[in-house]
Parts: C-alpha cells; structure tokens; sequence
C-alpha cells in the first residue's frame, strides 16, 4: 500500500539530494513560516513612506518622544546609526558614521523642528568637538607682596547640541610667571572655534589653569566667554582674578579628542559606550559623552575590520581574516582575543545581533560568534559552492522574531534567506528584496527600501492579505512504478470561508459611506483636512474602509517522473481523484497558496487513503 503523509513541514537543504532529503523536508520553501509544523504564508508588505531620494541605502526611523511624531531618516550611503546612550525624552539624539565623517543629529536638527522638507536629515553637526589649536594669550595686572606663583592656563571650547553642553579637550598651555595671588591676568586671544557652516556648534570658551611647581598638576575652572558660532570668534577676553581657594572643578576633558574622520561602523555597546572602526583600528567613545573619544582606548587587530557587531558586553570585530573579540565594561578595560576561525566577513551590511551572538556572511557560509560557540552554522544548508550562489557579498542581514533574515542579490534576482534561530526548521526562502533595511527598536516591525525603489515598506504588515507560499517536497523515489489515485489537503478551511463574509462587511461600510455623500451630510474634516502632529482635527463622518481580502486559497501540483500529472485548487478537505493513467517511479508534491495548510496525503485509492 504505496502512500505519501506530509506534515510537520520542514524547510530545504540545499546541500541535500532531493532524493535524500527527509520526508518532510523540501526542494522548495519559499514566503512560507512553518515553526509550527503548517505551510503558513508571510503577511504581504505595507506601504509606510515615499523617500525623497533614488538609490537610498540606509533608512532610520526617528521618533520625537513627547509626542510620537516620526521622520524618517535616509541616505544614499552605507550608514550606521545608534540612538544616543544616555535616556533622552527631549532632542531624541541619534549619532552615525557615513564613510564620510562622523555626525550626530536630533529631531530638532533633522526635521528643522518639524517643518523641514525631506529627505532628511535636513541638517546634523560633526559627531566630535576639536580641541582648540592654540593656547591664549596672558597678561598680568595689579599685585602686590612678595608671594608669587607660576601658572599655567587651557581653555576647551563647548558645544551645544540641544540641551547637552559637549566639552572638548584642552587647547595647547600657556605659562606665566610670578604672578601674585591678588593679581589679576587677563586671558585672551582664544583661537577661532570651527564655525557652524563646517557643522559645529561652538557657544562657549572655558578657562581652566593650573599652579606649576606645586603637588598638583589639575586645571581648575576658572571662568567662560560666549563664542559666536557663525564665526567662531570669543566674545571679549576674562579677567582671572580668583583666589586659588575659590577655583572650580577640575578639567575633565583632559585626553578627550574628536574620533578619527574616517570612523565608521558605529555600534552601541552597555554602560554608555559607543564603538566604531578604521582601518584596523577600534575606538571607543568616553562612556555617555559620545563626542570624546580618547586615542588611549583605542585598539588595534591583526587584519583590516569589515565591521562590527555586539553581543552582552562583548564587540565582535568582524575582518578580512579572522574575527576578533573585544570584551569590558569599561573602555579603559577592554581585553582583546583572536578567535581561532578564519571565516572573514564579506559584507559589512550581513552583520547582525541577537541574544545568540553575532551573525555575518563569510565565503563559506553564515558564521555564529557567541559565548563558548564559534562556528559556520549554515554547514549543514550549504557546501560552499551551493552557497556562493547566493553572492554573499551582497547580502543585508536583521533579526526578525528569532529569524536572522539574509538579503540578496544576484544579477537580476533579489530574495533572502531566513534562518531560524534557536528553532527548527532552519532555512526557508523569502521572495522579497532590499537594497536598504530598518528594524524599528520599539516595535521590532521591519522596513525595507526595494532595490532601485522610493518607497519603504513594513514587512509581514497586512492584516488581511498574504503573500503566495510555495512548498515544494522530496522527490519520493518507489521500487516500482505506482499510481496514486486519490489525495486529501488539510488546511484551515475556516480561515479560507472567512474572506466572503469580510468582503460584505467591507461592501457595506463602502454603502454607507456612499449614502452620507449622496445625502449631503456634512462630512467635517474629510475634504481638506488639517494635519497636526498626524491628528485630524475635527475627525469624519465618513468610516475608513480596510482593503478588501483577497480570494484565499491552496493548491497542490503532482509530478510523476518530472512531469506534471495534475494540478487543482483544493477548496475542501474532501478526497480528491487522481488521474488514473498515470504510473511512475518518482512523486513530487508542490503545494501553494495564501491559507494555512496543515498536512497533506496521497494513496493509490481513497479507501487506503482513509487508513492513513
């Protein structure tokens, strides 16, 4: 008694034979989720934003959180951005590198207050603020007694980005000498800051000096001057008269320096740290005050980085050769190791993190680094040569519901592969491409830009319609040749019927809409409304209408020695008849459709069928 149960659905194994794989395992498995055992089909995608640019690479959702208003954020370059690592409910700071130079950005400045045009950002500042190129100028007045000190004098320019105060590093030192503690010096001559056109925002000069020759080597605050930052000029000079015992803090800013201009591949790490690469060199940020980045925290690896990734406390240096692990809770306590595993990463953009580690395409497959696991996890998918056929040096990776979703794009065919994570099965495939891709931080919704298009789309969004799945079995190979002559489709029949019945409530609501404008009825804010914030004032007589649901259903395609024998809409789970002249050796079963489907079964007659 020949006969054929599919369920508890598998995905592929490339790698694997179709003739070898496991029953439940398939040739094809695409815009299919089968964790639950059933052929269950992606939500088609919804449109969110039209850009305002061709080609765009990098797209960011930016939030106001006093009000949740949203802009999005987009570039036409390979861009990272992290929001900023200390809790903001006012700017809403992000900060990115772009290949070009290091920035940051607010809602203020991104979105001109809410009234800027796209694309945004309208307008950022330079991520660092330079220390200042010269030291000042002293004069020495008044005085008197025999008591005399030496001093010493630096001054830091400060940067206002929304209502943080960023101080640079200190300016070269000037001394003078024999200065008694009554006199009064006059600083002065303070180098010209940069200005804001050169996208800085320098608004003050802090004075700080130090006693030489004393225990101490601190500077202490002793003073500011405003400074304009259209010019970058100091308003006037300061007359440091202050007694010794009345000076202020000390100097913080003492090793700050701007991050390299070449920085890139921004990542967020725990405790305030910001981290980025060049060359083969890591730099990390002072901890909360991404703006200074002291070349003492900086490191360096064996080979040049492609880019980075973060799992707990630890950063995941992904190179051209081996990866590298950079683990502390401070930056002035890293500790550095090469993991043993030459696997170097072919795409920057393929990098992605989740609570299992860090992901990334190398020439061999999809790599896993986390705790005690450092391994290609995609060897039992893919030989290399299956593979490269992917171009895994184009793909873009994210995280989805425990699914690490690889991007692609190979001449003129663009899809992804999913992995699950944690979780069988392990790979199906998704005919949806990106050439740029956001996952939201609140909502975890994913967004993507399709290659060569404007438009950015929620993926997995529509309530009502899903895109087509197609699963495609082993090729199940009988001793002899055989005739099936019946099947049954199991799917959610419910779930199918339900479209009728939403479509005349959807009708309905269309009905009385019409009828209010064919009566006159006032209609309020419908025509013409006005927008504030994304609010209508005024609200609408009229009902908004869903989109209709789309005819659900299943279908299944039988091949009989690779010829197709019969193909049919299932619409029941009542037996079907099968062709009776047709015999053969080797079966395939194709499975299609928008609904789920729970198993299917195929005998050579319905009674034998039914024993199934």
């Amino acid at each position: 008694m020949p006969f054929l149960k599919l369920e508890a659905f598998s995905g592929i194994s490339p790698r694997t034979g179709p003739a070898l794989l496991q029953p439940n395992q398939a040739q094809v498995a695409s815009n299919v989720k089968i964790q639950s055992g059933e052929l269950r089909p992606w939500r088609k995608p919804v449109f969110e934003y039209t850009t305002g640019n061709s080609n765009v690479q990098t797209i960011y959702e930016l939030e106001k959180t006093s009000t949740g208003a949203t802009a999005w954020l987009e570039w036409t370059l390979d861009v990272n951005v992290v929001p900023g690592p200390v809790a903001d409910i006012t700017d809403d700071r992000v900060y990115y590198t772009d290949g070009v130079g290091p920035k940051k950005t607010n809602w203020a400045l991104a979105t001109t207050s809410g009234t800027g045009v796209k694309p945004f950002p309208v307008a950022y500042y330079q991520l660092g603020v330079p220390n200042p190129t010269a030291g000042p100028t002293l004069v020495k007045s008044g005085g008197s007694g025999t008591v005399h000190e030496d001093r010493v004098y630096v001054y830091t320019y400060i940067s206002t980005f929304g209502a943080v105060l960023e101080e640079s590093g200190p300016s070269p030192a000037t001394s003078i000498s024999t200065v008694e503690p009554n006199a009064t010096v006059t600083v002065s001559a303070f180098a010209t800051a940069p200005i804001s056109s050169a996208g800085y925002n320098i608004t003050a000069i802090r004075i700080y000096r130090a006693v030489a020759g004393t225990d101490s080597i601190n500077y202490y605050y002793v003073g500011q001057v405003t400074v304009t930052p259209s010019t970058g000029v100091a308003t006037g000079t300061f007359a440091d008269n202050i007694l010794a015992a009345n000076l202020g803090v000390i100097l913080p800013s003492l090793y700050y320096i701007p991050p390299p201009a070449t920085l890139q591949g921004l990542v967020s790490m725990p405790n305030g740290i910001l981290a980025g690469f060049t060359s083969n060199q890591v730099w990390f940020c002072e901890p909360y005050l991404p703006h200074a980045w002291p070349s003492g925290y900086m490191m360096t690896v064996g080979s040049p980085i492609v880019g980075l990734g973060v799992f707990g406390q630890t950063l995941v240096v992904c190179t051209k050769q081996h990866p590298y692990l950079i683990t502390g809770s401070t930056p002035g306590a890293m500790t550095q190791e090469k993991v043993p595993l030459f696997e170097p990463c072919v795409s920057k953009r393929s990098i992605a993190g989740d609570q299992y580690g860090v992901l990334y395409a190398s020439p061999n497959g999809i790599v896993s680094i986390a705790p005690g696991t450092t391994d290609v996890i995609s060897r039992p998918l893919f030989t290399r040569d299956e593979w490269q056929t992917y171009l895994p040096t184009s793909m873009i990776g994210v995280i989805y519901q425990n699914m690490y979703i690889a991007f692609y794009a190979v001449g003129t065919t663009k899809a992804a592969l999913i992995i699950t994570r944690g979780d069988t099965p392990p790979l199906v495939t998704f005919d949806t491409d990106a050439q740029a891709v956001f996952v939201q931080r609140s909502t975890a919704n994913v967004y993507v830009v399709p290659s060569g298009g404007t438009e950015i789309y929620q993926l997995d969004a529509d309530p009502i319609n899903n895109l087509f799945y197609q699963w495609t079995s082993k090729k199940f190979i009988l001793p002899e040749p055989t005739n099936f002559g019946a099947a049954k489709v199991q799917a959610d029949w419910d779930y199918i019927d339900s479209t009728t019945a939403y479509n005349a409530y959807v009708a309905a609501l269309v009905a009385t809409n019409q009828a209010l404008w064919a009566a006159g009825t006032a209609l309020n804010s419908t025509v013409n409304s006005i927008v504030v914030n994304g609010m209508l004032l005024g609200g609408s007589t009229l009902t908004p209408i869903p989109n209709p649901a789309e005819t659900r259903n299943v279908n299944f395609i039988l091949f009989s020695d690779g010829v197709q024998v019969y193909s049919q809409g299932v619409l029941s789970q009542e037996p079907i008849r099968l062709p009776a002249s047709s015999k053969g050796y080797i079966w395939e079963v194709k499975l299609t459709g928008n609904a789920p489907l729970r198993n299917f079964k195929m005998a050579t007659s319905i009674g034998e069928l039914r024993q199934i």
